[in-house]
């Protein structure tokens, strides 16, 4: 969705809209899909500043860290993000050079950005030991790290230095 940026010097504008991500791929490790996004957006100019107020609905489907089946989740976001059209040196600051620009990559940013990073579903559990593997904790882990030798040495064992 294209805004222009000089439509929100009138302070009663607004533009809302749904947005569609379904042709976009995501890491199949967090994010599936996004089903549903809704966005409304307020703003305000001040000098070479926009900013804008994102609220934004959205139900995205992730993935469950321990069975990897899918998780549904309903995301509620309200953020602020500032455009300004000139360069400057600023991390939290995006730069847009003309008025009318796409808003679509940042609405995609802030729900993927809100998409906990490690989703578990609801009564999943973690796998237990199975055929060619096994779960241990970190502090198992580091135990048998602490007795562990390297065989690779093992050799340099059987040679005679004079």
């Amino acid at each position: 969705m294209k805004i222009n940026r000089l439509l929100f010097n009138n302070p009663d504008y607004f533009l809302e809209g749904d947005f569609d991500f379904s042709s976009f791929e995501f890491d199949p490790y967090h994010i599936r899909e996004i089903k549903k996004c809704h966005a409304l957006i307020k703003g305000s100019i001040y000098e070479d500043l926009l900013m804008l107020n994102i609220k934004i609905d959205a139900d995205v489907v992730g993935v469950c860290a321990y069975t990897l089946d899918d998780v549904p989740l309903h995301l509620d976001i309200q953020e602020e993000i500032d455009i300004s059209n000139e360069i400057e040196d600023d991390d939290n600051l995006y730069f847009e050079k003309n008025n009318i620009f796409d808003i679509d990559p940042y609405i995609l940013s802030l729900v993927i950005a809100n998409v906990p990073s490690i989703l578990i579903k609801e009564g999943a559990k973690l796998p237990e030991n199975g055929d060619g593997y096994r779960v241990l904790t970190e502090e198992e882990y580091e135990e048998e790290q602490k007795h562990k030798t390297d065989s690779r040495w093992d050799a340099l064992d059987d040679i005679e230095l004079d």
